[in-house]
């Protein structure tokens, strides 16, 4: 293979490879981009400003839900279903190219995610059936889980369903349950008896906004509430006393709803990293822009080294973060039993470094970060709505703990003889994946294939990029530095792995405190190892828009991670900052997505999406 030095130069001249064309993954994605027009035209119902108009007033973004809503309400849902998802990984490119244009766009569209989710799970087949019509219709069904006295204390929870002649009754209050803009459906997770997580069952309520009308008091109320972030979504706190529920409600067996409810929000916390990934995008490509064209002591603000350092980290966090992503929702296909623990690991990961983005960005930009108008007014909205995705779904210490409580996957790393063979096919873009099987989700991960694996991949890149191995006029320093990086990767691993193990021999109160660190270590480790086979499988083809085998983009995001599972947030080194800033400073110019799959995106030339007759045929 050929290893190649990452100059602007070099990254100028690059054309992308035929067989990882972005047009032919991810066409779908962009196709909806363009449909939803320029972002940047102040007169598209889909871009910035109105954005900034809609979370000033608390709008929900009626246009870009009407638009986008048809090809997001079904994508998740699988094809044997009755939905539209073939590939996981298109479907997260599809929420992605949406959700840059407004955060607000994945409550406003995707808001069933779970509770559909959770129907297709255990439902029967006629509640199956009308769920996916449901969504069909662009209705939409809340999730009612949490509860504002427990929070993530979800085997706490209180309200309850109770037997009621031939039916059930329901008391109790939920809370932050999400909405569209129309709700026909609710799915409950209540208190059935018992304890712990048999304890709890889940059952459909039919028109919860109806309750009121439609009973005698005692019955239901609902107030909504608003969050800091997405403020155009609409969140629901019910107060259920004695509400008579049909026996045919409850979906699944009895005491299988928490059980239930896990394994769903496992496909929800992948999929919520797709806000992440979209608002950071968003966040450096405006800041690029400034930079590239807001002179300071005559010289664009990108052409000062410490900015250029700044940008250029920022720029590593997301490129770091965008291929940890694409293999933990290609996996979703190959690694299902293991998405309670690889899901989780990324939700950690994407939450730290899209707020790095913004945080790192806001530094070059200055007061306009704060500002209301113009661009710098969407990068203080979109700043707002990541933040709050950092909440949504499980909480980052809920994660974290969820991630500790499987910390014995990484304790034996020797991989299962048929994960190389799957782990090819997650992370080489070129592969055809398995049917994505619903019923193949577990509670709890039994082993790790991500870290597990890496030993034997870096076993092969080593004897690949030794200097003796390498082709004539390839500068050997660049191949030393990557394989320097990598033998820091492998020394941090063997340490974690080491550190797990002797967590029983900690006093309890230690142990609960060192899991807990362990489990945010092994997540940056995980994403780590993510970008190091994301390269390897894929090393003969174009990635970032960059030429194959190049080694740049790989070494900055390894540093970094390497940085973050350390606690430690520093700056990347000149060379290395100035690599990834030069990968997504061409990739913003091209109009491409800031991924080692960067599809064209709508331009100047692409028509504005109007408030009226602007849904997609």
């Amino acid at each position: 293979m050929t290893v190649v030095v990452d100059t602007a130069e070099t990254l100028a001249s690059a054309t992308a490879s035929p067989e990882t064309s972005a047009a032919q993954l991810y066409s779908a994605a962009a196709d909806l981009d363009a449909a939803l027009g320029d972002p940047e035209d102040p007169h598209n119902a889909c871009g910035f400003a109105a954005m900034v108009t809609r979370a000033e007033s608390g709008n929900f973004p009626d246009a870009l839900s009407e638009a986008a809503g048809p090809v997001l309400r079904l994508a998740y849902v699988p094809e044997s279903a009755g939905g539209e998802l073939i590939r996981y990984d298109e479907t997260y490119a599809l929420v992605r190219v949406a959700a840059r244009r407004d955060l607000t766009l994945m409550p406003a569209t995707m808001i069933d995610i779970t509770a559909a989710t959770c129907v297709l799970l255990s439902g029967s087949a006629a509640q199956r059936r009308w769920v996916v019509d449901l969504l069909r219709r662009g209705r939409s069904i809340g999730f009612a889980f949490s509860e504002p006295e427990h929070g993530s204390d979800l085997l706490a929870n209180t309200c309850a369903l109770s037997r009621s002649g031939d039916g059930w009754r329901l008391d109790g209050v939920k809370w932050l349950v999400g909405f569209g803009r129309e709700v026909e459906a609710a799915l409950v997770i209540a208190h059935t008896g018992g304890r712990g997580p048999a304890a709890f069952s889940a059952v459909i309520l039919a028109d919860p906004l109806e309750i009121p009308s439609r009973t005698a008091e005692p019955g239901a109320s609902i107030r909504f509430q608003r969050v800091a972030g997405m403020r155009g979504a609409r969140y629901a706190e019910f107060h259920f006393d004695d509400v008579q529920v049909e026996a045919d409600a409850l979906v699944g067996p009895l005491g299988r709803g928490m059980e239930t409810a896990m394994k769903a929000m496992q496909i929800v916390r992948a999929t919520s990293t797709a806000a992440n990934l979209a608002g950071a995008d968003s966040a450096l490509r405006l800041t690029l822009d400034f930079a590239r064209g807001h002179l300071v002591a005559n010289r664009p603000v990108d052409n000062h080294a410490p900015n250029r350092r700044e940008l250029g980290t920022a720029a590593a966090a997301l490129i770091a973060a965008d291929a940890a992503a694409l293999g933990c929702v290609r996996a979703m296909h190959t690694f299902p039993e293991v998405q309670s623990l690889w899901s989780g690991t990324l939700k950690t990961v994407l939450t730290g470094l899209s707020e790095e983005v913004f945080t790192r960005c806001a530094d070059v930009l200055g007061t306009r970060s704060v500002l209301r108008e113009g661009p710098a007014g969407a990068f203080d909205v979109l700043r707002a709505d990541n933040a709050a995705v950092r909440f949504f779904d499980t909480s980052p210490m809920a994660n974290l703990r969820l991630v500790s409580m499987q910390l014995n996957c990484f304790a034996d790393p020797r991989p299962a003889p048929s994960d190389r063979e799957l782990l090819a096919a997650t992370f080489d873009l070129g592969s055809d994946l398995p049917p994505f099987d619903l019923q193949r989700f577990t509670l709890s991960a039994r082993r790790d294939v991500v870290i597990g694996a890496l030993s034997g991949v870096l076993a092969d890149i080593r004897a690949v990029l030794e200097p003796s191995a390498l082709d004539r006029g390839i500068l050997e320093a660049d191949a030393i530095q990557l394989l320097e990086e990598l033998e820091l990767l492998d020394l941090e691993v063997r340490s974690a792995v080491a550190d797990i193990r002797r967590l029983p021999e900690l006093p309890p109160v230690q142990r609960g405190v060192a899991q807990l660190d362990l489990a945010r270590r092994i997540s940056y480790l995980t994403a780590a190892a993510s970008c190091v086979h994301l390269w390897w499988f894929n090393r003969d083809r174009s990635l970032y828009r960059c030429p194959p085998g190049a080694v740049g983009w790989l070494t900055a995001a390894v540093a970094l991670l390497l940085d973050r599972s350390s606690e430690r947030t520093a700056r990347l080194p000149i060379p290395l900052a100035g690599t990834a800033f030069a990968v997504t400073s061409r990739l913003c110019q091209e109009r491409r997505l800031l991924s080692a799959v960067p599809i064209p995106l709508a331009g100047p030339h692409t028509a504005p999406v109007r408030e009226k007759g602007h849904a997609l045929s």
